[in-house]
């Protein structure tokens, strides 16, 4: 395998069908990856302001990207 070429496990991403058929904007699926990853039994055990940072959105538009996917019911 030359450097050009990664494995298959290092490309594993799954998207449930709700959130790959919901035709949502780019921030709603950054927040949601980084909540999935960022969650344990059903919580998410960081903050939102540390999310907003790591995923360089304004912690206002990390808020109202939250409500969007709660109001779809996407992150419950």
């Amino acid at each position: 395998m030359n450097a050009a070429v990664k494995e298959k496990s290092e490309f594993s991403l799954f998207a449930k069908h709700k959130i790959d058929d919901c035709g949502q904007e780019a921030y709603e699926f950054r927040l949601y990856a980084r909540i999935t990853h960022r969650s344990s039994s059903g919580e998410v055990w960081e903050s939102l302001t540390n999310m907003a940072s790591a995923c360089r959105m304004a912690l206002s538009r990390a808020r109202k990207t939250l409500q969007v996917l709660n109001k779809a019911e996407i992150t419950q």
